[in-house]
């Protein structure tokens, strides 16, 4: 019975320490990743998420396309800064306008033509 107790602490200590490690490697990436996107010397282009929609479906659509985003706050504006060549505008431009758009309320938004927050 002692033994049985005790492999059980031992494997919820182990778990809890390698799910801390997990958690801690998978910020440290975050972090990483958000810098480079704020970079000066990184080009990016941002992209102003409509009222209603969750930041994470434009995200999922461009890393599919094989681009590296955040969300990130420029302004006033909830915006989805994105990682890109200016050749590689259009093909922004192209994923984003293929997403089809969904309101927090189910209501289908219309597709439009997609502008980034620096050509306004």
């Amino acid at each position: 019975m002692a033994a049985a107790v005790f492999f059980v602490l031992v494997v919820v200590v182990i778990g809890g320490i390698g799910i801390n490690l997990y958690l801690r490697s998978w910020v440290r990436e975050e972090s990483r990743r958000e810098a480079h996107l704020r970079d000066p010397s990184t080009h990016t282009v941002a992209y102003a998420i409509p009222n209603g929609v969750d930041p994470v479906t434009v995200e999922s659509a461009l890393a599919l396309a094989g681009l590296t985003s955040g969300v990130d706050r420029i302004g006033m504006v909830e915006c989805v800064r994105i990682e890109c060549t200016e050749s590689q505008r259009e093909q922004v431009r192209g994923v984003i306008e293929g997403i089809p758009m969904n309101a927090y309320d189910g209501s289908q938004l219309p597709a439009g033509h997609v502008v980034f927050e620096d050509e306004r």
